[in-house]
């Protein structure tokens, strides 16, 4: 008995020691006065606290804390306003990020813009530059930007979870619209259709002269109801040409041969004539633009229109970076290594595509912000996006505060608000982003230049009808009048029997 009490003190005694050993005691973050907070033991704290853990970068809390952030200026992620009392203070997509991560995590946090306002590019002697540059040299805590996340960033930052998705694309100044051609209610159709048009009125003229004027010399018909003897070929046109443009005329047929072949024709301008009308519309109100470049393949192979990258970017050591490759990134990073034309900050490429034959190769993102924001709406995405990555903040190596802002970012996107910042940031009711009309909402109103080739029609009309008329004029008075009038006699008027009835035949039809 006295045995078994020994071990069970013995064992007590173990157990309190290793408690003891795991309780140690560590201070609490200080207060905002500097004044220190009471301790409590590390795994009481562990268990109360349960944003606590052993893993890396999860071993202190936010709360608190004050950070030093790093940031660029490059709307609508960060940007610099003047406030109500004179002051300039930072605004953005990121910005809104911040303050809501600095809300919900309650922490502080002061931040600079970085000097040489790039996002950081490895140099040949093996530093960084820009932002990345300024959290490896521990200058910053944290980048508080859009930084592109990629695998040679990666080996010497750590980034937070992304909280934005984005792709690579073109920028480019809207091509001018297609010049309207005055004869623009010609384009409906091509000229094959207008050819065969013409064909078919003088065709189906032909065929009606042809059969009308055979049914009156072979005294096919009723005299007293068909018309046969008026459709020469000079009303046998008259009467297609009426009927396309539905207007009605005379003579009108009467035969049957005659009704058939009229009521085909009529069918058939209806079809073309609706077909023509639907055409019409679409091609007077639908500015069209002729883009050269449709794609990244069609820009790396042309010469007309130069392109680079930003300096300092994502992409620019992404280009860079394929030398050797043998793909058309290499190709493409060679060509703009031979113009030399990068930009030093992204505002300054979109100023290059402004006043230049000039595309620019950046981020979507900023892409859609840009043209969607464009007052004179000058301004077009080309192709479909590439490269696709994300956005994140940057931390050091092994930085404890990777976890914490991955979390909260998680937080937020799963909340909805980060799509609440990015329709408040992004407007939607801006420029289309292809460029293919000043205004979405807005039908665009029909110029005089689209109307120019019908007047022109209308006027030589005009000008043929007052030609033929001084022409009959003349000849009438001056020339006809001149000659001697042929002698007349009263002659009875020639007559003869058809289909036994008494006709009289005249010679005042012409029949050609």
């Amino acid at each position: 008995m006295d045995v078994g009490v020994t071990l069970f003190l013995a064992t007590m005694i173990w157990t309190a020691g290793v408690l003891c050993n795991m309780t140690t005691i560590q201070p609490l973050p200080q207060a905002s006065n500097g004044a220190p907070t009471h301790s409590r033991p590390l795994l009481l704290s562990k268990l109360l606290d349960p944003t606590k853990s052993s893993m890396r970068g999860e071993g202190i809390s936010l709360r608190g804390k004050r950070l030093r952030a790093v940031t660029i200026l490059e709307a609508p992620y960060m940007m610099r306003k003047q406030n109500d009392k004179g002051e300039q203070e930072f605004s953005g997509f990121v910005k809104d990020i911040v303050d809501k991560l600095s809300e919900n995590m309650r922490f502080d946090y002061e931040m600079y813009v970085v000097r040489d306002g790039t996002y950081g590019t490895l140099t040949e002697n093996g530093t960084w530059t820009g932002l990345i540059g300024e959290v490896i040299e521990g200058r910053a805590d944290v980048a508080f930007a859009p930084v592109t996340i990629s695998s040679e960033r990666e080996q010497v930052v750590d980034f937070t979870n992304p909280f934005m998705d984005l792709g690579a694309g073109l920028l480019l100044k809207k091509p001018v619209t297609e010049g309207t051609n005055v004869f623009a209610f010609l384009e409906p159709f091509r000229n094959t259709v207008w050819f065969s048009i013409l064909g078919a009125i003088f065709g189906v003229a032909i065929l009606l002269y042809v059969t009308s004027k055979l049914r009156y010399k072979c005294n096919v018909g009723k005299d007293d109801y068909d018309n046969d003897a008026k459709f020469n070929f000079t009303n046998s046109l008259w009467l297609t040409y009426w009927s396309i443009v539905r207007k009605g005329g005379e003579p009108a047929p009467r035969s049957l041969p005659s009704r058939i072949l009229a009521g085909a024709w009529w069918f058939f301008t209806l079809i073309v004539i609706s077909t023509y009308t639907a055409n019409l519309t679409a091609f007077l109100t639908v500015k069209r633009l002729v883009a050269p470049i449709k794609s990244i393949d069609d820009l790396a192979g042309q010469t007309a229109i130069q392109y680079s990258v930003t300096e300092g970017t994502f992409l620019y050591s992404f280009f860079k970076s394929q030398e050797g490759t043998g793909s058309v990134y290499e190709r493409m990073w060679y060509t703009m290594k031979a113009n030399d034309r990068f930009p030093p900050a992204s505002m300054k490429g979109v100023e290059m595509v402004r006043n230049s034959h000039f595309a620019l190769i950046e981020e979507t993102p900023f892409l859609e912000y840009t043209v969607r924001t464009d007052e004179g709406c000058e301004l077009m995405m080309l192709g479909k996006p590439f490269l696709f990555k994300g956005y994140g903040f940057s931390t050091r190596r092994g930085s404890p505060l990777k976890k914490p802002l991955s979390v909260g970012i998680l937080k937020l996107q799963e909340t909805g608000y980060m799509s609440e910042l990015r329709d408040r940031w992004w407007p939607k009711n801006g420029c289309p982003l292809d460029g293919q009309t000043s205004n979405v909402d807005k039908a665009s109103a029909l110029g005089l230049e689209i109307f120019q080739g019908v007047f022109y029609v209308l006027g030589a009309a005009a000008v043929l009808a007052v030609l033929v008329t001084l022409v009959q004029v003349v000849y009438y008075r001056f020339i006809k009048h001149r000659k001697p009038p042929a002698a007349t006699e009263d002659k009875p008027q020639p007559t003869h029997y058809r289909n036994g009835i008494l006709r009289r035949t005249t010679t005042d039809v012409n029949l050609f």
